[in-house]
């Protein structure tokens, strides 16, 4: 049982700019080896119709199951290139750990992930395990975050408080207590990239865009009027843990922001909202660990913004920062590696959430397996 296995992790985040695919060999239990690795980016027009079905609109259904099974089939063509990157036929390979896209994030009601499962495993000829939310939820957690327990196996330091922050589309961040005997706590901390990402492409006339490295909000001034009007937003006192998506932090925020203040419609605007995404991760680290964390390691796309990344440290400058690289673990497909590792464990019977990072009443064994 404690044999390690072959398995492949696939990942779309709330950017939804395309899938991290992995290949590891992993107990399900300890750290994983990564074998084999790749960033499978969706074009323009798929990425402009997954964010659309963040808004409601008249024939959603019917566009997010052509979504469901287009990317299954996606996600199917990831799984198969990253096991020829990593030299390994599929038969070989043990289990596929598919997180998905995320569409809708309501809880406690519901939670929405697609991207065909059943067609993943059809097309790969690999058992496959999806839908790792609902178990949580029905035990009453959010659902999300899920990595903190990864987070836990890799980056735990007895004696040091250490906070691993996740920068994708949505910032959370997993406070991993000095000691072992206290409980982790988690939970999404705001935006990360979301709104940076909506307001860059706005800059370019609608052409898909980020603030590559920070670049232009380095160049722009924080506007403090409107960083109170951000920080004043309710998401940001409820309690921990919690979760959030772009359905608080996607493009109606953006529209208000800048109706309230459309001067910002510029590199000042991208220096505000990058200031405030600091903010909030600086604030979400020192009340889980007080007075602040010792250790700080950056992981997800936002690791890679040099503007966010001086900004957080000024935040927190007691505070050491660094990236997940530090610690051997590649920060860009961490989370693709989490749930390769959770389906191993999805196949043992272990649990994979954990209440301190969910609110649930009890862990929960996550997944829906689907037969090859």
């Amino acid at each position: 049982m404690n044999e390690p296995r072959i398995a492949v992790g696939l990942m779309s985040g709330t950017s939804a700019d395309g899938i991290d695919a992995v290949l590891v060999r992993t107990d399900g239990e300890t750290a994983p080896r990564l074998l084999a690795e790749l960033e499978h980016p969706f074009p323009d027009e798929l990425h402009h119709r997954i964010l659309a079905l963040y808004q409601p609109d008249t024939g959603e259904l019917d566009r997010m199951g052509a979504l469901h099974r287009e990317l299954g089939e996606r996600f199917a063509e990831a799984a198969l290139e990253v096991c020829r990157r990593g030299g390994l036929s599929m038969e070989r390979v043990d289990v596929i750990g598919s997180h998905g896209q995320t569409v809708r994030h309501r809880p406690p009601l519901f939670t929405w992930q697609i991207g065909d499962p059943f067609i993943i495993a059809a097309r790969t000829g690999v058992t496959t395990v999806a839908d790792f939310r609902p178990a949580d939820m029905a035990r009453g957690g959010e659902g999300a975050p899920l990595v903190p327990l990864f987070h836990q196996v890799l980056f735990s330091q007895p004696g040091q408080r250490v906070a691993v922050v996740n920068l994708g589309g949505v910032a959370n961040v997993t406070a991993l207590p000095a000691h072992p005997q206290h409980p982790l706590i988690a939970g999404d901390v705001g935006p990360a990239n979301s709104l940076l990402d909506l307001l860059a492409t706005r800059l370019h006339q609608g052409v898909r865009s980020v603030d590559l490295n920070g670049a232009t909000a380095a160049q722009g001034r924080v506007d403090a009027p409107a960083l109170k009007w951000l920080m004043s937003h309710p998401y940001l006192s409820r309690p921990f843990p919690k979760s959030t998506g772009r359905e608080e932090f996607g493009a109606p925020l953006l529209t208000e922001f800048l109706t309230r203040h459309p001067h910002l419609a510029n590199a000042d605007g991208l220096a505000t909202l990058t200031q405030f995404t600091a903010a909030t991760v600086a604030e979400a680290c020192q009340r889980l660990l007080p007075p602040g964390p010792q250790r700080l390691i950056l992981c997800g796309g936002g690791a890679r913004n040099r503007s966010l990344v001086e900004r957080l440290q000024h935040c927190l400058p007691a505070t050491r920062l660094s990236d997940a690289a530090d610690r051997g673990v590649d920060a860009h497909t961490l989370e693709a590696q989490a749930f390769a590792w959770f389906a191993v464990r999805t196949l043992k019977g272990l649990p994979s959430s954990l209440p301190g990072a969910t609110g649930a009443t009890a862990p929960a064994v996550l997944g829906a397996i689907h037969p090859a």
